[in-house]
């Protein structure tokens, strides 16, 4: 019984995409297409997974139309670039991007910067949740086949509530609310730090950036002080270079001095060493003169006993 509803069903999404035009062309009596199929497989899940792609679209077109868009349609070009939803409002034109599946980021970069130069104001990436959703103008849907087109958004919507920087919406976001605020330039896309950023109201915005420029007036100042803190540690360490370099000199002066007065004292030890020499000369030559003298002394006193006995012999005799 389920197996038969769920093949009724797939045939009805079949006959409505056969009715706008998006769904496989005819065979021919060989069985084989008899144009080009749009799709890669007939398997009924691709099937399927087109259908709730395609649901999407429309139900784009209509909500975009409905809040006051001049003109919308799927599968349009913006000059040779091909777009899945393409609305304009006044002279402006805007497209959508619709992926199912990851993203490449980069691709995605390049595509945007093509639309942007054929003339598209913005582009709006609807994709699965991932990385690559903080760095494009991009959002996060899990489930793209909901009950009633009721599109939960998982992820790409900021939120200040509870804290001065805007996060991440911790809860998710309606769709529809998120057309309505985009529409009418309540909610826009912005850089939350230098690489990622999010979809938030400008309320949200507001205190963003109010609280990114307290942080930079706080880090400005913080900065004022360093800068006067590192210029009196320059001038600290130029003063301490002056009295090092100050007494470098005197301690060059003073080796100087040291070296003029060792100087003096090795030539005061030389000539004290040669006095000593001269002393000690001196000293022999004075032992020498007194041995000397004490025996001539000696011999004197020999010669005058002698010149004594013999007056004294005479003396006698006569």
């Amino acid at each position: 019984m389920r197996t038969k509803q769920r093949a009724d069903k797939a045939c009805g999404r079949r006959a409505v995409l056969a009715e706008l035009g998006i769904g496989e062309a005819p065979e021919d009596s060989g069985g084989r297409s008899a144009g080009i199929s749009r799709y890669s497989c007939r398997c009924p899940e691709c099937a399927d997974a087109q259908w709730d792609i395609q649901r999407l679209k429309y139900w784009l077109c209509g909500r975009l139309l409905a809040m006051g868009a001049d003109e919308a349609e799927v599968d349009r070009r913006i000059g040779t670039l091909p777009v899945d939803i393409y609305y304009r409002i006044g002279d402006r034109e805007y497209a959508i991007e619709v992926r199912s599946g990851p993203l490449d980021r980069a691709g995605a970069v390049e595509h945007t910067k093509r639309l942007r130069e054929a003339g598209c104001e913005s582009v709006l990436w609807l994709c699965q949740p991932g990385y690559w959703v903080a760095h494009l103008p991009a959002l996060g849907i899990a489930n793209f086949a909901p009950p009633a087109c009721d599109y939960l958004i998982e992820s790409g919507m900021l939120t200040s509530d509870g804290s001065a920087l805007a996060t991440p919406r911790p809860g998710p976001f309606e769709l529809r609310d998120f057309l309505e605020g985009f529409l009418s330039g309540t909610i826009v896309w912005g850089y939350r730090d230098e690489l990622t950023g999010g979809w938030g109201t400008v309320t949200d915005w507001t205190h963003h950036t109010h609280a990114q420029a307290m942080v930079i007036a706080r880090q400005r100042q913080e900065l004022v002080n360093q800068r006067t803190a590192l210029a009196l540690s320059r001038k600290s360490v130029r003063d301490k270079q002056k009295q090092i370099m100050k007494l470098t000199s005197r301690l060059e002066r003073a080796e100087l001095d040291t070296e003029e007065h060792a100087d003096s004292l090795a030539e005061a030890n030389r000539k004290l060493a040669d006095h000593h020499r001269i002393d000690a000369s001196l000293r022999v030559t004075i032992k020498g003169l007194q041995e000397t003298i004490s025996h001539w002394q000696l011999v004197t006193y020999c010669s005058m006993m002698l010149i004594v006995t013999f007056v004294a012999g005479a003396m006698v005799v006569r």
